[in-house]
């Protein structure tokens, strides 16, 4: 498993400075995205996009505030890669979970069309509600001057 300082010399980080804006404008952007993704008349592929997307976003913030920012190919893999580093091991899991869903969503969005179900959409999309809540908190309790009020 790579610590933080091996993606930096991988070059797949950069050091960052966040702010609470950046936090807030991640947050809403997640927010914008998980609504999208509720949209039932939207073809399922996109729905799924949409609904992965807010989950990179969610994802984006501990690392933001840890003071870091993924960068070059595969970022988004960078970004699922350093969760657990950053929120702990307990996400691992999860961020499993949405490296898999980022090759689904890379398929759906250059490949085929049609390769999403009605049941992935919807996990995924329980998923990143919950995703959410649990970021909300863990800013609360670890980085509370990121948090607007």
């Amino acid at each position: 498993m790579p610590t933080l300082t091996d993606l930096l010399n991988e070059e797949r980080l950069r050091r960052h400075k966040s702010s609470a804006q950046e936090v807030a404008n991640l947050l809403a952007t997640a927010e914008r995205d998980l609504a999208d993704a509720r949209l039932e008349p939207v073809s399922l592929d996109r729905r799924f996009m949409a609904a992965y997307s807010a989950a990179l976003s969610l994802a984006t913030i501990p690392l933001a505030c840890a003071g870091y920012r993924s960068v070059g190919v595969g970022h988004h893999a960078t970004v699922f890669e350093a969760l657990p580093l950053v929120m702990g091991e307990e996400t691992r899991p999860l961020s499993e979970y949405y490296d898999t869903c980022r090759i689904k969503r890379n398929q759906a969005e250059y490949r085929q069309v049609g390769v999403v179900t009605n049941s992935e959409v919807a996990g995924l999309i329980t998923s990143v509600e919950e995703f959410m809540a649990q970021v909300r908190e863990w800013l609360e309790a670890n980085y509370p001057e990121f948090v607007e009020r």
